[in-house]
C-alpha cells in the first residue's frame, strides 16, 4: 500500500510576523497548530497562558512535553518530562555557552550521558555501555560500541539537513524528509527505531529525544512551533521580533547559530574563510 500522499499546509502570520495558525490539511486527515500571541509582545503560547514565561522571555512550559527551567545567562538548565514527572534531562554549558554535556536522570539516578568534545561525542547509559560517535561538524562519521561500529555517509538538502544516510556498503540506513520549519514529514529506515534515533537532522542541527527541540548553540527551536523558545541575546540584530525563525523564510534561510539568518552559500563561505 502506497503511504505517501500530497499535502497542503496553510501558514497565517500575524502584523509582528508572529506564526499564529497553521492548517495541514490531507486525504488521511487535517489538523491545525495555534498559538497564541501576547498583546503586548511577541510571546506565544499554545494553551493562551501568558505566565508561560519568565522574566526574560524564556517559554517555561512546552505542551505534552514537559516544564522548563532557565540559567541565569538564558540558557536552558533542565526539562522535566509531563507524563514522566521523576524523568529530568539537565544540559551543562562551558563559559562559553556552548553545551558540553547533557545527563537524562529517573528517580535520582542516572538513566544516561552524553559528553560532547569538539569532533567525539561519548554517551554512557544506565547498563554502563559506552558508545562513541566520531564526527565533522554536524556529520556524523561513525558511530561505534563494544560489539558493533557503524558507516555513516550524510547526504544534505539545500538548507543542509540530513536526508539520506548510507552505510558503509551503501546500504540506506535512513531517510527523511522535513515540513518547512523542521518538523518530520517522512522517516523511513530498515531499523526504524534506529532511524528515529538519528541526531543531526533538520538543517543539520541535532534534535533532542526527549524535547523534539533542535539545539542550535545560542538557542533550541521547537519545530512545531515554528520559532525559537527564548528570545535572541544578540538583540534586535535578526529582527525586531525576537523569537522569529528565519525571517519565516526557512526555505531560502539557515541559522547557524541561533542569532541571525544566512543563507547556507554564505555559511559555506564563512567555513571555508576559517
Amino acid at each position: 500500500m502506497n503511504t505517501l500522499e500530497p499535502y497542503q499546509q496553510i501558514y497565517t502570520y500575524d502584523t509582528g510576523n508572529n506564526l499564529t495558525n497553521l492548517s495541514h490539511q490531507a486525504n488521511s486527515g487535517n489538523w491545525q497548530q495555534t498559538l497564541t500571541i501576547h498583546p503586548n509582545s511577541n510571546r506565544g503560547t499554545e494553551n493562551n497562558n501568558q505566565n508561560n514565561f519568565d522574566a526574560n522571555g524564556n517559554l517555561l512550559n512546552l505542551n505534552n512535553i514537559g516544564s522548563l527551567e532557565w540559567h541565569y545567562n538564558n540558557t536552558l538548565n533542565k526539562l522535566t518530562k509531563a507524563n514522566k514527572p521523576n524523568t529530568t534531562q539537565y544540559y551543562v554549558y562551558d563559559y562559553q555557552g556552548k553545551r558540553v554535556r547533557t545527563v537524562i536522570e529517573s528517580e535520582h539516578q542516572t538513566q544516561s550521558q552524553r559528553d560532547y568534545l569538539p569532533a567525539l561525542d561519548i554517551s554512557i547509559n544506565q547498563a554502563k555501555q559506552q558508545s562513541k560517535t566520531l564526527h565533522i561538524g554536524t556529520h556524523i562519521l561513525s558511530e561505534s560500541s563494544k560489539d558493533n561500529t557503524q558507516i555513516h555517509y550524510q547526504l544534505n538538502s539545500h538548507l543542509q539537513s540530513n536526508t539520506l544516510e548510507l552505510g558503509g556498503k551503501a546500504q540506506t540506513l535512513s531517510y527523511e524528509h522535513y515540513y518547512p520549519y523542521g518538523g518530520t514529514a517522512i522517516i523511513a529506515g530498515k531499523d526504524k527505531t534506529q532511524a528515529q534515533q538519528k541526531r543531526y537532522r533538520y538543517t543539520g542541527k541535532e534534535r533532542d529525544d526527549n524535547s523534539g527541540l533542535c539545539y542550535y548553540g545560542a538557542r533550541y527551536l521547537a519545530p512545531w512551533l515554528a520559532r525559537w523558545i527564548n528570545p535572541d541575546a544578540a538583540g534586535s540584530i535578526d529582527g525586531l521580533n525576537l523569537y522569529v525563525y528565519v525571517g519565516n523564510n526557512p526555505l531560502e534561510y539557515i541559522d547557524p547559530t541561533g542569532h541571525v539568518k544566512e543563507t547556507p552559500e554564505q555559511e559555506t563561505v564563512e567555513k571555508g574563510a576559517v
